[in-house]
């Protein structure tokens, strides 16, 4: 590498470094509360395929998904799969019901639903379950985006309900 290549990426490196440091946060970051890690999932129906991809993405973004205890519980109620055709399109869709429960068994999120979708142009069933693991993809971000909100103080209430 000659000098002036060196001194762009030093450049480069010290303005990328000034950026974090002052606290700005690159476009598909998350920030979550120090209290979510780890977080504990929990599951009322067999949805081990979900917990993988979950445990996969949120690993990604430094949040570690357990089956262990801990504190803060993920708890999933329900995942359902649906497919409507619509003239040469199949339209799949994934519903995931889940809430968080912090260590005084306060929900800090109260159930919620988070649903995605996909098209279908071609009914294959390796095209199929592609499109199914994109869906679940979609649903682990969509998690991370509602669990950013929660603070430390969220997480450290003691009383019932929410």
């Amino acid at each position: 590498m000659n000098r002036i290549g060196l001194l762009r990426s030093l450049t480069i490196g010290l303005m990328l470094g000034l950026l974090v440091g002052c606290g700005y946060q690159l476009k598909g970051q998350f920030r979550l509360a120090e209290g979510l890690n780890p977080l504990v999932w929990q599951s009322q129906v067999d949805a081990d395929e979900l917990y993988q991809t979950l445990r996969g993405t949120f690993a990604l973004y430094g949040l570690e998904l357990q089956t262990a205890p801990s504190g803060t519980l993920l708890r999933l109620h329900r995942e359902t799969y649906s497919e409507v055709s619509l003239d040469e399109t199949i339209i799949l869709t994934l519903e995931v019901e889940w809430s968080l429960v912090n260590e005084f068994d306060r929900a800090v999120i109260n159930r919620r639903v988070s649903r995605v979708e996909s098209r279908l142009t071609e009914d294959d069933d390796d095209v199929r379950e592609q499109r199914r693991q994109i869906l679940r993809n979609r649903i682990a971000l969509l998690v991370l985006d509602q669990l950013e909100a929660v603070t430390g103080e969220d997480l450290l209430a003691l009383e019932s309900g929410g």
